[in-house]
């Protein structure tokens, strides 16, 4: 059994504009339409078999569930991301009729604030938005959904942030202008929060999630990451600094992760399989029973971020290495995994100044693919992080 997929779907006005391109722009406001001539124009294409033309949310989610179904998934529940205007509350019933007919589940948010209005739209909507993605992703996946972002419809702000968003949190993104053929797909890169770093700075996040006058803030300035000043701006509303939406999609980002990746760490959690040896108790006669024995600074400081995962219960030394071939860099290397064995791991290699060191890491089952996804399979490295740090903004 497959796990449930939902897509999370932005939605903006293409089916009335569409609507009234077919009645050769017989209408100038788009509220206007009426909703027999748009069910209409949807019976016409469905007759014709060009579904595909109705609007851009519906062109990106049929074709991206024709997808998914030649890989053995599917698309469970579509759940529709609307802006806070009347042409997309227009539009709401008739688009759910349309994908439930489809044989989809569907669900609808309004984003308050995400409107015409610049400065509401900036200010309130974006960062409405984001809040209310980051809670939907973060509710799915704790029912156990496969979260994926349908960027489609929607302002381009909007379909940006989202976009964003989804690469932040590690999920899988898409998109498709509706005279394309074939659906984008937007990976995610190989980045992720360096939550340890950030933690540090959260009071901070806080204090411009309320506010902060000028003279403050350029204070707060001078001492903060050098990053951090792109990610607030001056509100015209009270005069204050805020986060801008690109700062909140951090903030809400960090929030969320750190609820999941930092733990208290158990030193006693690294230790050697039986009967084998270690690099380490070759090299330099050591015996390694937790992470305090190991000798190399930098491989314990490396193992510890990777034990603070709260799916990784423990890390094992094992079978393989190669004493006194030093490498460039302290680094993990990834190598096989294991998520159909008890208990389920996966393996990496760690490279370093005394030579290679085999590892499995164990975890929680269902979690290899994300141990994967917040090392990758090029390795971690404490010469070159792969974590968003201030260097990176």
């Amino acid at each position: 059994m497959s796990t449930p997929t939902v897509a999370l779907t932005t939605t903006g006005t293409s089916l009335l504009s569409n609507t009234n391109n077919w009645l050769k722009r017989k209408y100038k406001n788009l509220v206007e339409i009426p909703e027999k001539e748009i069910k209409d124009f949807i019976a016409f294409h469905k007759k014709q078999n060009t579904e595909t033309r109705i609007s851009a949310e519906i062109n990106a989610t049929l074709q991206l569930n024709v997808l998914f179904q030649k890989q053995g998934r599917k698309i469970d529940i579509v759940h529709l991301i609307l802006s806070d205007t009347e042409e997309t509350k227009k539009e709401m019933p008739i688009l759910k009729k349309f994908f439930a007919e489809k044989g989809f589940k569907v669900e609808v948010t309004v984003v308050e604030g995400l409107k015409y209005k610049e400065s509401q739209f900036k200010m309130a909507g974006l960062r409405s938005l984001i809040n209310r993605l980051t809670e939907l992703i973060d509710s799915y996946k704790a029912r156990g959904f496969c979260v994926i972002m349908n960027a489609t419809g929607g302002f381009k702000a909007e379909i940006a942030y989202a976009t964003v968003l989804a690469q932040l949190r590690h999920i899988e993104s898409y998109y498709i202008y509706e005279s394309f053929q074939e659906i984008v797909p937007l990976p995610y890169l190989p980045l992720n929060l360096d939550i340890e770093y950030w933690q540090k700075w959260l009071k901070y996040f806080e204090f411009y999630e309320k506010g902060v006058d000028t003279k403050t803030s350029d204070e707060y300035l001078e001492f903060l990451p050098p990053g951090f000043r792109f990610l607030v701006e001056f509100s015209e509303t009270d005069k204050k600094w805020h986060l801008n939406p690109a700062g909140e999609t951090f903030y809400l980002s960090l929030l969320s992760e750190k609820e999941v990746y930092l733990k208290h760490i158990d030193e006693k959690n690294v230790f050697k399989k039986r009967k084998e040896t270690t690099l380490w108790e070759k090299a330099k006669n050591i015996y390694v029973v937790t992470l305090k024995d190991i000798p190399d600074r930098e491989v314990k400081q490396l193992l510890r971020r990777v034990l603070r995962f709260q799916f990784v219960n423990k890390i094992e030394l094992v079978d393989y290495h190669k004493v006194g071939v030093s490498q460039r860099e302290t680094c993990l290397e990834y190598r096989t995994k294991h998520e159909d064995s008890i208990p389920h791991y996966v393996q990496y290699a760690i490279k370093c100044k005394d030579g290679i060191q085999n590892i499995n890491i164990w975890v929680e089952k269902g979690f290899c693919d994300e141990l994967i996804q917040m090392i990758g399979k090029k390795g971690l490295s404490l010469g070159r992080r792969r974590h968003i740090n201030a260097s990176a903004l």
